[in-house]
């Protein structure tokens, strides 16, 4: 572990709780990460340390994630302006057609007119993804030729990211409550206002089980990639106590 680069951009890592343990949750975007602006680097909010064995295998799932989400995104955008043409050619094409009906009204007509603009919509769709996709390719196309992840994992100081963890401890470690995922995933919510960490229970309790390899990181049990389009991807490590 080192202090922050200063010209890296961060990803968050938090080790949270979970009901058999710890886990670890990455709160960051990799889709507006930009190679051209510096290095990535892992900003790593916990409340123990963790051997470099351990340092180890998270970054290489996040390293692993990132390009995996750079190669997903890199072809958006790459013809946005072809596809604008296309869907301003469209455009006309239906307004002519509704002009025409407008103007020679038929009983008939009134189911065509309603009709029409569903059998533009794929196009359309297809148009608005290429077009606000276009920044989105090219970082992920930049990250792909010159995305470098940082050896060395950082130790996470922004004052609100280190609050909200301290909290959710607290709150996951009352005698009196449970400890599943939906009253995490509640508590994540309601009472710590953190959306990524309450859709991180969510997905943590609808996915399968796992039996713990064995060796010293034992601990780190299953792996979960974040979903494809996930506005915050989140990648997991699940853990028992310590």
């Amino acid at each position: 572990m080192q202090d922050t680069d200063p010209n890296a951009q961060f990803i968050d890592a938090f080790v949270v709780p979970t009901d058999s343990g710890s886990a670890v949750l990455i709160d960051t975007d990799f889709r507006r990460l930009d190679a051209d602006a510096g290095p990535f680097q892992i900003a790593l909010y916990s409340r123990l340390p963790l051997s470099m064995g351990e340092l180890a295998v998270i970054r290489s799932r996040v390293e692993a994630d990132l390009f995996a989400q750079a190669v997903r995104s890199a072809a958006r955008g790459q013809r946005w302006v072809l596809a604008l043409l296309t869907g301003l050619l469209e455009l006309s094409v239906l307004g002519v057609l509704l002009a025409f009906l407008f103007l020679n009204r038929e009983p008939v007509h009134a189911v065509v007119v309603w009709a029409a603009p569903l059998g533009f919509l794929p196009g359309l769709a297809y148009v608005w993804h290429s077009v606000t996709g276009r920044q989105a390719g090219a970082r992920a196309r930049s990250t792909l030729e010159l995305g470098e992840l940082l050896p060395n994992t950082a130790v996470g100081r922004d004052g609100d990211s280190l609050a909200r963890l301290r909290d959710l401890w607290r709150l996951a470690e009352q005698r009196e409550e449970p400890r599943d995922l939906m009253r995490l995933e509640g508590v994540a919510r309601e009472r710590v206002r953190w959306p990524a960490a309450a859709r991180f229970y969510r997905d943590l309790a609808k996915a399968p089980r796992a039996s713990a390899p064995p060796g010293r990181l034992a601990w780190l049990r299953a792996l979960a990639r974040f979903r494809r389009e996930r506005p915050q991807p989140l990648t997991h490590l699940r853990a028992r106590s310590r």
